[in-house]
């Protein structure tokens, strides 16, 4: 039945373009000439416009992307009708969106609302929304058609707090409907937390858990959930674990815990292995290299010796021994001497020669002469007797004593300026006097820069000098260089790097640009460039060892398989993907299971970590992934577990203050189950020329105290924790306090093997400074730096983070055994940072108490430790012989002595003694007592007796 007809006005018949449009609950039939379109409104992309133009009525319309337009209607058409369109096209297109609504309604009552499903619900309401624009307004809508409008309204207004609302009602139904399954499935019912997470179903979803908050637990939950919920079958589900042990024991829980072994529990390499073999139709072959880590080792060795057969890589070898082998820091960027020396000493440093020199560019100068065949002496007393009762004899850089001639290396650059840390004029002055030394005995003297040596010009300007004074070059020859490389062990350490290198250098998937990236971007641009034209060769024939023999390695396991899953040769069955220990991830990694997880209709991911237990950057892992997650894997919903049932209140509190100092690192506030009201880390402070029992006794006996007081002989586990496995009781210690603490279950870890682990009480030995202290000070190869993921700005980031780990295997009670004369910046930080720790639960002696008063006060890293000579006892550096600073004991008790607050005195540090001596004010020195024809006074200990330009001050007693 015909609702109304609208007819051209008078113009069309003008135009012989006459029509007639009725209109009807169908749609719209159009009458012109002789021909009759109908259109259905179901047809219609949107809502007719009736409007006014020149020539009368317009009426438009979109029909399945088709334009139609009708003019020349009636003039006072549009105000007639322009608004009785809406309805029919409302009502007739309101039952085309009921599926669609149907289905929204069912993803936000039925299912976790994930991001993706929002967004494509976002994505048509916006476009309908356009359509029903005014419906409002408008009279004659059905009950459905109003019911649909709303809907769509209300959809397209949804705001955060809305879609939080949607799904705390869907996950609060869930955890209603299985609390008894929440209940039961752990030994102790899982936390509201754990129970939260379980249920939470987003595309990707990032559970933080601390140590000790359970997150395995979620892990067994998460899987039974999901297959009792009947969201997946097991099939469905891949559970990825960091390692073998790992996986293997997460195996063992599902089957105890949820009486099924469908779900298998996979580490990457067998993940990889299984896409592998399922595209190619059989399982690959390992290479036998990495059954065992020594045999690779020796592979790599061997092939660098055939290398080496040849001259170009046998001259690009010594090249990078010569110069580029050790990390050339910039002396400027060190905050004193000591440091920078301490630095040497950490990376020891040395010459081809295996001396022990005080800068790269006497490093530089040192390999220069050796290869040259210069015969030399490093350091060598000066040939002619210019020292005094109170002054050492004067020791040049370098001596040839074949042709009389010494070499000083100035720390200067170009405008003669010195580290900030030294003193310009007294360096300066040290310059003029060695000038003048030289030219009144008439030595030969050549003088070289550190601004040579940073333009890279050192080598020439030395050569240049030498050979105006007649100095012959008969370079050794390179076998002869090799061999005595070989006999100090660089050739094996390097061949042990390029070997690690390989490993990186695949397992980082470079192309070109990334590799010139990474020389741009490499701390020490030129030494990575000499390591990768060592590394390219090596690399090629490890490509062309596994190429010939048909066999893969590990990386191959990860790069194949994320190839085939990229390139779709691989269909992923996994609708949820569950990784564990995610913080342990790498880039290569990561992208396999984001490839994973595109590559299946609706799947999930689902990762547990905690970044603060990243440790393992040195093997790839990025905690970028996980403290930036959602900018890698797009929008995710993340869940924090907040109780910890491991270590209680004390071993919390410090150690979440300790590692939060980073301010990268998520904050999480983590709760403990126990609360305690005293400190449960106590500092051991004991030095080796400290008598009586040791420190590990003294924390043993203790723990075997607590452990008979506690009444509860079964919790004895004490775990003893080191950096690193050698700094442990060596077997015979073991046994002998095994015997002697029989009351407790004593077991040996380093700390990263101790992630994942826990015990009552817990040991921490190692705690020193230097390359293998605590944190570790060997600096990291350049290329290897380039190659490894991105590390945090923070100092010590992943030192720190480990440390975190140590502290957090204990349950009851930790101790730090520590010489303070030696001790570890962290230790040095709870106790000067004020943390909440024990430090006198053990008697505690005057040196390691006022440790930090002993330290020298030349090189200002150095601890000054009593030695005895000739002259008898005396205080050196420990940075000897880079640093030769001696100072003299008290003279009454032989203890050391401190400087005063106001830098005027050296003060004996036993306050019961009280001597003090007057400190030169002119040059901080140490004052010596003398005897003048005036009698006794006091005299700097620098003073040379009939040389100008030394310091010459004096105090009266």
């Amino acid at each position: 039945m015909t609702s109304w007809i609208l007819s051209t006005n008078p113009i069309a018949r003008l135009f012989k373009k006459e029509a007639v449009v009725a209109i009807d609950n169908d749609g719209i039939r159009i009458v012109q000439a002789e021909n009759e379109t109908i259109i259905k409104w179901g047809q219609l992309d949107s809502p007719p416009n009736l409007s006014l133009s020149i020539d009368g009525g317009c009426l438009t319309f979109i029909s399945q992307g088709k334009n139609h337009r009708y003019r020349m209607l009636g003039y006072f058409t549009p105000f007639k009708y322009a608004k009785r369109f809406f309805p029919f096209w409302a009502n007739q297109n309101a039952e085309r969106l009921q599926g669609f609504l149907s289905d929204a309604y069912i993803q936000c009552t039925s299912t976790f609302l994930r991001d993706s499903s929002i967004e494509n619900i976002r994505a048509v309401v916006r476009n309908e929304i356009k359509r029903w624009k005014g419906w409002d307004k408008v009279e004659g809508l059905s009950d459905l058609a109003h019911k649909t409008a709303t809907q769509l309204t209300n959809i397209h207004h949804w705001s955060s707090a809305d879609i939080e609302k949607i799904r705390q009602r869907y996950v609060n139904k869930q955890l209603a409907q299985y609390q008894a399954f929440f209940d039961s499935v752990e030994s102790n019912p899982l936390t509201n937390r754990q129970r939260i997470a379980c249920v939470t179903d987003n595309d990707n979803n990032l559970l933080l858990a601390g140590a000790g908050t359970g997150k395995t637990s979620v892990m067994i939950g998460k899987a039974g959930y999901l297959v009792n919920s009947g969201k997946a079958s097991p099939k469905q589900i891949l559970m990825l674990a960091y390692g073998r042990i790992a996986a293997q024991e997460m195996n063992e829980r599902i089957k105890e815990k949820l009486g099924f072994d469908d779900v298998k529990a996979s580490t990457f390499h067998s993940l990889g292995v299984k896409i592998i073999s399922e595209v190619e139709g059989k399982a690959p072959s390992l290479s036998k290299l990495e059954d065992n880590p020594k045999v690779k080792a020796k592979w790599m060795h061997d092939e660098i010796e055939i290398l080496m057969r040849d001259n170009n890589y046998r001259k690009a070898l010594l090249d990078y021994f010569s110069s580029y082998y050790f990390v050339d820091k910039n002396p400027w960027e060190f905050e004193s001497q000591g440091a920078y020396l301490k630095y040497l000493n950490d990376n020891e440093v040395q010459t081809m020669n295996g001396e022990k020199v005080k800068s790269h560019g006497e490093l530089v100068v040192a390999n220069w002469l050796f290869r040259k065949g210069i015969k030399y002496q490093y350091e060598a007393k000066y040939r002619f007797d210019v020292a005094t009762e109170k002054y050492r004899q004067y020791e040049p850089d370098f001596y040839l004593p074949d042709y009389d001639i010494y070499i000083e290396y100035y720390g200067t650059d170009e405008n003669g300026d010195t580290a900030p840390y030294m003193n310009r004029e007294r360096y300066h002055q040290g310059i003029k006097w060695k000038r003048k030394t030289h030219k009144q005995y008439g030595t030969g003297y050549v003088e070289v820069f550190y601004h040579q040596h940073k333009q890279r010009k050192l080598p020439q300007a030395l050569e240049k000098e030498l050979l105006a004074r007649g100095v012959k070059l008969e370079p050794v020859s390179d076998n002869a260089l090799l061999n005595n490389l070989e006999q100090l062990g660089q050739v094996t350490e390097l061949a042990k790097l390029l070997g690690a290198l390989v490993d990186m250098y695949k397992a980082a998937c470079l192309d070109e640009s990334s590799v010139d990236k990474i020389i741009k971007e490499s701390v020490d641009p030129m030494q990575t460039t000499k390591a990768l034209e060592l590394l390219m060769p090596l690399y090629q024939r490890y490509a062309k060892y596994l190429n010939d023999n048909q066999v893969i390695d590990f990386n191959d396991m990860i790069g194949k398989a994320l190839e085939y899953v990229q390139n779709r040769q691989f269909h992923s069955p996994w609708k949820f993907l569950l990784v564990d220990e995610f913080q342990d991830i790498s880039e290569p990694r990561a992208r396999l299971v984001k490839a994973l997880r595109d590559n299946a209709v609706k799947s999930s991911l689902f990762c547990v970590g905690d970044d603060w237990q990243a440790i393992y950057r040195f093997s790839g892992a990025d905690v970028r992934l996980t403290t930036e997650f959602s900018n890698y894997f797009g929008a995710t919903s993340e869940t924090t577990l907040d109780m910890t049932f491991r270590f209680n209140s004390s071993i919390g509190d410090i150690a979440t203050r300790f590692v939060t100092q980073n301010p990268v690192q998520l904050k999480k506030d983590i709760k403990s189950l126990v609360q305690v009201d005293r400190p449960a880390v106590s500092i051991v402070r004991q030095g080796i020329e400290d008598s009586g029992i040791s420190a590990l006794d003294k924390a043993l006996t203790a723990i075997s105290n607590q452990v008979i007081a506690s009444k509860t002989p079964s919790k004895n586990k004490v775990y003893l924790l080191a950096r690193y496995w050698y700094q442990l009781p060596d077997l015979n210690l073991l046994r002998r306090i095994k015997h002697q603490y029989s009351s407790l279950d004593i077991e040996l870890q380093s700390f990263h093997a101790s992630k994942g682990k826990e015990a009552e009480y817990v040991v921490v030995m190692g705690l020193a400074t230097g390359k293998h202290g605590f944190p570790s000070e060997k600096q990291t190869p350049p290329l290897v730096d380039a190659l490894l993921p991105q590390g945090d700005k923070f100092e010590y980031a992943e030192e720190r983070r480990l440390f975190y780990v140590a502290l957090t295997r204990a349950k009851h009670r930790i101790y730090l055994l520590v010489d303070m004369m030696d001790a570890s910046e962290f230790v040095t930080e709870l106790i000067k940072a004020k943390y909440p720790v024990e430090t006198n639960e053990f008697d505690v002696s005057l040196i390691q108490k006022e440790a930090e008063k002993i330290t020298c006060h030349q090189c200002g890293s150095g601890v000054l430790r009593p030695k005895a000579g000739q002259y008898g006892k005396f205080m050196s550096c420990s940075l000897y012989p880079r640093c030769k600073h001696k100072e003299t004991p008290c003279t009454k008790c032989g203890s050391p002595m401190a400087h005063d607050a106001t830098n005027s005195y050296q003060v004996c540090i036993d306050v019961s003694c009280g001597d003090k001596r007057p400190l030169c004010q002119n040059c901080g020195s140490e004052m010596k007592l003398r005897q003048g024809k005036y009698g006794a006074f006091w005299g700097c200990s620098t003073y040379r007796k009939n040389y100008e330009s030394n310091c010459s001050y004096k105090q009266n007693c």
